[in-house]
């Protein structure tokens, strides 16, 4: 490849850039050679190696050109090559001028910095092109789904791009035994965590994994203070499935002492049963033969305990009877089916010591789990580290991040909390006071999940941020970026500007009220939406283009026209049913570049408005009056203008 450059007299083999470019030109032909591509991405004309291609004319921009549509940018590049090309190269990865060269500087005319954000995005696109190709082959899902895990994948990255503060990070990584762990009794539902969300088989997965010595991914602790407990913002679930495991969660704790306390003239044998000459309390039964005290709270709580009652309490679970976790071989299968309290006697060998299962839980031991312990942490140093993070394989989606990072603003936790995604034992309004102020604020999360989506991973949360950033998010004349930054940059803005006007509880209770007044009048008239807008298969899940599109034209309407709104609905739903049935406007795009899709979502809010005789600038000048900004402006900026 070295050839390609020849002009460069003075490079060596050292240069950065002509590593670089080599980098470049690998990427690039891996790219060319897919021949499945998600839904909008079109297959290259004819596949390439990294020999063909040429930094030394411009044939590497029509190369680039053709592949592009991996790279997810939020334009097209054109097609013509030279000065417009490099150009838009240079808007897109929002560089200066002054890093586009001049003509015969250097091959190809770009500045260092330049080359290393493409050689990055290029990179980039390799990896999430590899999980699209697993994720449509091994997994044997529809190509728009796994074109909807490559959009995700593309909006999480770019998230995670906005820039931070480069403070020095006050944080240690360090490995601790399973019980310096269980003995701080962390914090697990800080306002931005959400729910126990782990189904009882992966609770009993973790707990096989760790008898059989598996290695654990790190937890990421925070330290508030000196007396206050540390806050768990990565590895709630690991967290909560050890300390159920072996019964010192602290929901359980509490609910037997105050059993305890209800029943205090109240002994036991050891056989678990009432005897008024047994020395043992509900306490120590549960501490040292679980099913012992279960029989004990039947007698004295009327019921016996079931699988719903333990989750709901946090009691401990037993592990699998049969051997699909692993628990082969002659120490770890006398384990099977049972309670902590039942093994902890029993010897086991882990990380090549021969311990007793109590000991590994409860002692200085050879197994230990990583811990990221960040002490007086700022949101953006949790930020930038979450953000190497997932360059360097964790992964944690936008969502998860943005909860951490943000949940000191109210509208972090009022959307968490109002989409459902939060911890379910937490009433809402103690996450979020706005939200005292909104009846039935659990109806939104509902209307939410009968829209197709669950739990996982705050998809919910998610898709209400998003309307809720289109409908207020005003970028003051800038593009919108792509959906997750827009959103991150709205609460940025809230963050930095205590006066703002969604720094303000009242707003933020009218917002909502607004909010889910407008998810059950969408979701109650849906004959208005054509089928098109969902995908098949089981059940019924709306697509998120469609929905947040609807969702801000509804929302907008509702604002402007509240008291009249079911009879626009009403004399309107024919017409509405029809353009989204068959308008070219309100048609799922092909492409998925984030122009593209701010231009869908903007064209079928402005014509649901017009169809419900209600003017959108009237609509977004409402908006504006009664939280403080309108997103509608910077929204129609996104249209696409016909080509000529």
């Amino acid at each position: 490849m070295t050839e390609h450059i020849e002009h460069e007299d003075d490079f060596d083999e050292e240069d950065p850039r002509i590593q670089l470019l080599e980098s470049l030109a690998d990427s690039m032909a891996t790219l060319s050679e897919a021949s499945d591509t998600p839904e909008g991405v079109s297959p290259v004309s004819s596949m390439f190696s990294s020999g063909d291609v040429d930094f030394a004319s411009d044939a590497w921009m029509n190369q680039l050109a053709e592949i592009q549509g991996w790279l997810s940018l939020s334009d097209d590049l054109p097609l013509t090559g030279g000065i417009p090309f490099l150009q838009a190269l240079i808007a897109e990865f929002e560089l200066d001028p002054t890093d586009l060269l001049a003509p015969g500087a250097a091959y190809p005319p770009l500045s260092l910095r330049a080359l290393e954000r493409l050689n990055e995005r290029v990179d980039i696109s390799v990896r999430l092109q590899t999980q699209f190709l697993e994720e449509l082959e091994a997994k044997g899902t529809s190509r728009a789904t796994a074109t909807q895990s490559w959009a995700d994948a593309w909006s999480e990255i770019d998230a995670s791009e906005e820039a931070v503060s480069p403070e020095p990070v006050t944080a240690k990584a360090a490995v601790w035994p399973i019980f310096q762990l269980t003995k701080k009794s962390p914090n697990l539902t800080p306002s931005y965590q959400r729910g126990d969300v782990w189904r009882n088989g992966d609770r009993q997965s973790l707990m096989e994994s760790i008898l059989r010595g598996v290695p654990l991914p790190s937890i990421i602790l925070l330290r508030t203070g000196s007396s206050t407990p540390h806050e768990v913002v990565d590895g709630k679930q690991r967290l909560t499935a050890i300390l159920r495991f072996v019964g010192k969660h602290p929901v359980a704790k509490q609910k037997v002492a105050e059993a305890t306390a209800r029943h205090s003239g109240k002994k036991f044998n050891e056989q678990g049963r009432l005897d008024d000459h047994g020395s043992r309390t509900l306490t120590d039964l549960f501490n040292s033969d679980y099913p012992a005290f279960r029989r004990a709270w039947k007698a004295l709580e009327g019921y016996a305990l079931n699988a719903k009652h333990e989750s709901d309490y946090y009691f401990p679970f037993k592990l699998r009877t049969t051997g699909e976790g692993g628990l082969v071989g002659p120490l770890l299968e006398p384990l099977r089916g049972k309670y902590y309290t039942q093994i902890k006697g029993m010897e086991i060998n882990v990380a090549g010591q021969q311990l007793t299962v109590e000991a590994l839980f409860e002692d200085v031991v050879e197994y230990t789990i990583p811990v990221i312990e960040y002490t007086q942490a700022t949101q953006a140093q949790i930020h930038e580290v979450f953000r190497l993070y997932n360059k360097q394989g964790v992964h944690l989606n936008a969502e998860e991040i943005r909860n951490a990072v943000y949940h000191e603003v109210e509208l972090t936790r009022a959307t968490l909390a109002a989409a459902g995604d939060a911890d379910p034992n937490t009433n809402a309004s103690e996450i979020a006071k706005s939200l005292a102020g909104v009846p039935n604020i659990g109806r939104l999360g509902e209307a939410l999940k009968n829209y197709g989506f669950g739990d996982s991973r705050y998809k919910r949360t998610k898709v209400l941020a998003w309307v809720i950033s289109v409908l207020v998010h005003d970028t003051a004349g800038k593009d919108l970026a792509s959906t997750s930054r827009s959103i991150d940059q709205l609460l940025i803005a809230i963050q930095k500007d205590p006066s703002h006007p969604l720094a303000q509880s009242s707003r933020l209770t009218k917002l909502f009220l607004l909010l889910l007044r407008a998810v059950e009048l969408h979701s109650s008239h849906d004959e208005l939406w054509s089928d098109k807008f969902k995908d098949g298969g089981k059940g019924v899940k709306w697509q998120e283009l469609q929905l947040v599109g609807s969702l801000v034209g509804i929302s907008m309407a509702l604002a402007a026209s509240p008291d009249d709104i079911e009879d626009r609905i009403e004399a309107s739903g024919d017409g509405i049913r029809t353009a989204s049935e068959r308008s070219a406007d309100w048609k799922r795009p092909d492409k998925t570049q984030t122009r593209t899709q701010w231009n869908y979502i903007a064209k079928i809010s402005k014509s649901l408005l017009e169809l419900l005789g209600i003017d959108p600038a009237q609509a977004a000048q409402a908006v504006r009056q009664q939280f403080g900004s309108s997103g509608y402006d910077s929204l129609q900026r996104m249209l696409i203008k016909p080509k000529s």
